[in-house]
């Protein structure tokens, strides 16, 4: 087979896979919200490396608008993964706090191991692993170079922060 061709198969693979596992979330995963790199989960996420933080400085940290961060802060304090509190010096300030809960749900988030890796031997583990961070690595890097803002960097703290929590 020649290597266009096998390159072709691995991307079709991996596109599968990308749909599979979005279904897996939705099917399989439906009964417990997890933690994504959208909305709530970008909150929680910058929380986790800067506590109490204004919704203003949020929403300019992550890019996006206030009122988003205002709906989706919301959502969280109902979640009971954060609370809001004012600042002492100026009341019309709001704090985002994050909660035991929320520090929980980020580190079960960042442990959680697929059940479906368990199908792979600790010998395909171990080729399995390398080959990903060297597509991860020229993912990384074409995306820097079309794009180097605030929303890239967030997802490289997300990685590093699953990657951290794995080496442990």
């Amino acid at each position: 087979m020649t290597n266009s061709v096998k390159a072709e198969l691995v991307a079709g693979k991996l596109a599968e896979y990308e749909q599979l596992s979005k279904i897996y979330d939705d099917i399989v995963k439906q009964a417990r919200p997890h933690l994504i790199v959208e909305g709530q989960g970008k909150i929680l996420l910058a929380l986790a490396d800067e506590d109490h933080l204004s919704q203003r400085e949020l929403a300019s940290r992550l890019g996006m608008s206030p009122q988003s961060t205002s709906e989706f802060v919301a959502k969280l304090v109902k979640r009971e993964l954060v609370t809001l509190t004012k600042l002492p010096s100026d009341r019309r300030v709001n704090l985002v706090n994050l909660t035991a809960a929320g520090r929980q749900e980020i580190e079960s988030a960042s442990r959680e191991v697929l059940p479906f890796v368990n199908a792979l031997s600790e010998a395909e583990l171990d080729q399995l692993v390398p080959l990903l961070t060297k597509i991860t690595t020229a993912m990384y890097a074409d995306i820097d170079a079309s794009n180097p803002t605030l929303g890239v960097k967030f997802h490289k703290l997300l990685a590093s922060r699953y990657l951290n929590q794995f080496k442990k």
